[in-house]
């Protein structure tokens, strides 16, 4: 890295990303990731493991030496170098201390023997000392490219007590340290000794060796690659071959269905134009008959008696024949209904439409991987799949869910809720709510009121408006304290323990944080919804990493970890968004609509165990559930205060049994449902 570069990106090299500050005390974990010693004893005061620490970057454990105190780590004397650049580059516009009498000044020096900076007052004293008098001083504001060069050349140090500032000359053959003169002579007395630059360089020689076979191995490694990125597309090409052979099948059945369809329809229009036909007829019949009994009563009206008399056996006749016609006319009217063929049912909810199989034996990258005996079937019910693991969609078999309980009415008391928002199961079973008047519910399964905590307010243990909630591996509530900007983090009994985040943009701060999961390492992965990132946590509350998608995150509610993938609901994008691990984009699937498939503000989201996403479409007042893929599977819910109805369901979550739970915000209640 030449200088430039390496000055353009200076605060980056001398970042601490668990802190996001300049790094004090560098000390240097095995991975060559190093952070603040201060950080490093945060982390290692909250684990449950002495004398080992977890790297906050890499997530790799490692032994910490000698005692198991983070302070006997090695010191990157590298930042310290960098660190001292910063200073020198930014001393017009801060004031640098002095490593001597720690005051700040403007007119401050550096020394390159030192390796320390000094103020001109301290500096008098420095060169009364007549060792001193050959060590090089500049002014900060006279420095050069070159300067800052020799600045990073600085000698490292000793780390032992009392010898901070003896250079490391020597290179211990016996302990595999590198030692100053002093050491020499006290701790590593006759142990096999040389000096550093040529222990230095017989490393190189066989580190240029090793590197020369990894360079031969690594390119071994690349050509296997390019051979698996060759399989991988043969799959590709397979799964469209396959998918396309399904499709063609699924079109042949279609077409036979519709054909037969349209058999049934027009044998139930045939046999209704002969009913409506013999209907016609009777009725024109009686129209006719009608017609003849009015002509007679008009008759009868306007005759003479006589004339009357004369029309007696017309009269007689006319009744006679409405008599008969009256026993003759009764019949009943055809039914029309459709017998479904049950065969046809049976055979395509077991056999399904086919079965793709997959060979186990190695194939050639064109062939398909169809026969043999060695192979195994995608199975096709109730199968978990993450997203993209397999290019061989499973299917699930439909099930339909119902409303098996319900409690909580609007109000205040403690058994009573307020909006209620997110909604959380732990291993007992217990559900946590949280609730718009501040506060967290904690109910049995059976809808008893176990506990409450809370009340609004910006101290510990105080909300206001708490949403996302979740219980991690050791029982604890985590709530996402919403209009406070933080996480605060309770025992199962409701008791404080600690907090995270404040109001702002940067990494370690939140802005209205919404839902929050806990991934399988015990990380929280946060939706800040006001910054419009997903920010991940360690369990202790020290910032991981964060993404967007490169930007393409519009209102982030809910994201959960499953598998390689991380699935992120965006409710004012109306979608749901699919990140890899790195939090790159990978798919998205929804859009505004009514439709299956399509979402208003869709809210939390759940993976069941039969490995189905579960959606709360807020304003479409239902909940969705899809594969993996993406691919809509069913749904259940309509607008309504009635059992099996919601009005807004924003959270759910799963009992032991697979029971799903449901908290509606404006019907101000839990809903409990079963497959039926």
């Amino acid at each position: 890295m030449d200088i430039k570069t390496l000055l353009d990106n200076l605060h980056d090299e001398v970042s601490c990303s668990v802190c996001m500050r300049a790094v004090t005390d560098p000390k240097q974990l095995p991975c060559l990731h190093s952070f603040c010693l201060h950080c490093l004893n945060g982390i290692q005061r909250t684990s449950s493991v002495h004398g080992k620490i977890t790297c906050p970057e890499c997530r790799r454990q490692f032994q910490i030496p000698g005692s198991g105190n983070p302070s006997e780590l090695p010191t990157n004397f590298r930042i310290n170098s960098f660190l001292d650049v910063l200073a020198i580059k930014e001393c017009n516009t801060a004031n640098v201390k002095c490593g001597n009498c720690d005051k700040r000044s403007a007119q401050t020096l550096y020394c390159f023997q030192c390796c320390s900076f000094w103020c001109e007052e301290c500096m008098l004293g420095h060169n009364i000392i007549r060792t001193n008098k050959e060590h090089r001083t500049l002014a900060l504001k006279d420095f050069q490219d070159q300067d800052i060069e020799a600045v990073l050349k600085r000698p490292a140090f000793c780390q032992k007590k009392r010898h901070e500032n003896k250079e490391l000359e020597f290179f211990c053959k016996d302990c595999k340290v590198a030692i100053c003169n002093t050491c020499v002579v006290t701790l590593h007395e006759g142990h096999g000794k040389m000096l550093l630059e040529e222990a230095t360089d017989a490393r190189k020689t066989q580190i240029y060796s090793m590197t020369q076979s990894l360079i031969e191995k690594a390119q071994e490694k690349r050509k296997k690659l390019d051979q698996l990125n060759q399989k991988s597309t043969g799959i590709k090409l397979q799964v469209a071959d396959v998918k396309s052979q399904v499709q063609r099948n699924v079109d042949q059945v279609i077409a036979i269905i519709e054909a037969r369809k349209q058999d049934v329809f027009d044998a139930v229009n045939n046999q209704a134009q002969k009913s409506l036909k013999s209907l016609s007829q009777k009725k024109n019949q009686v129209e006719n008959q009608v017609k003849l009994i009015e002509s007679a009563i008009a008759l009868v009206k306007r005759s003479f008696s006589t004339e009357i008399l004369g029309f007696s056996e017309t009269f007689d006749a006319i009744l006679q024949e409405q008599g008969t016609q009256q026993n003759r006319d009764t019949e009943c009217i055809p039914r029309f209904s459709f017998t479904k063929s049950k065969k046809l049912l049976n055979v395509l909810n077991s056999e399904g439409i086919g079965n793709v199989k997959a060979c186990l034996s190695e194939t050639k990258v064109p062939q398909s991987g169809a026969k043999g005996k060695e192979s195994s079937k995608v199975i096709a019910r109730n199968k978990r799949t993450t997203i993209r693991d397999s290019p061989l969609r499973a299917q699930v078999q439909t099930r339909r869910f119902r409303s098996v309980l319900s409690f909580g009415q609007k109000g205040e008391s403690i058994r009573m809720f307020s909006r209620p928002w997110g909604v959380a199961v732990n291993d007992q079973d217990e559900i946590a709510v949280t609730l718009s008047n501040h506060r967290v519910s904690v109910f049995s399964s059976d809808s008893t009121h176990l506990r409450s905590f809370g009340r609004i307010g910006n101290n510990n243990g105080e909300f206001r408006y708490p949403r996302g909630i979740a219980f991690d591996s050791h029982g604890n509530i985590v709530v996402a304290d919403s209009l406070n900007h933080r996480v605060q983090v309770f025992d199962r009994n409701g008791n404080f323990l600690g907090k995270f985040g404040k109001q702002g943009s940067r990494d370690n701060q939140l802005k209205y944080p919404e839902g929050l999961s806990i991934n399988g390492n015990g990380d929280i992965i946060v939706a800040d919804k006001g910054n419009k990132l997903i920010k991940i946590f360690t369990s202790s509350g020290e910032y991981l990493r964060k993404f967007d998608g490169a930007g393409s995150l519009v209102e982030p509610y809910y994201c959960i970890q499953h598998g390689q993938y991380f699935i992120v609901s965006d409710g004012d994008n109306h979608s749901i968004k699919t990140f890899n691990l790195e939090g790159k984009f990978v798919s998205k699937f929804g859009k505004l609509g009514r439709k299956d498939g399509e979402f208003s503000c869709p809210r939390f989201l759940s993976v069941i165990k039969e490995g189905l996403l579960m959606v709360c479409d807020s304003y479409n007042h239902r909940v969705q559930l899809f594969e993996l893929s993406g691919k809509f599977f069913t749904k259940f819910g309509s607008k309504g205060s009635g059992r099996g109805e919601f009005k807004n369901p924003i959270s759910t979550a799963s009992l032991s049994d697979g029971r799903i739970v449901v908290c509606e915000f404006f019907n101000n209640r839990i809903q409990v449902f079963e497959h039926e």
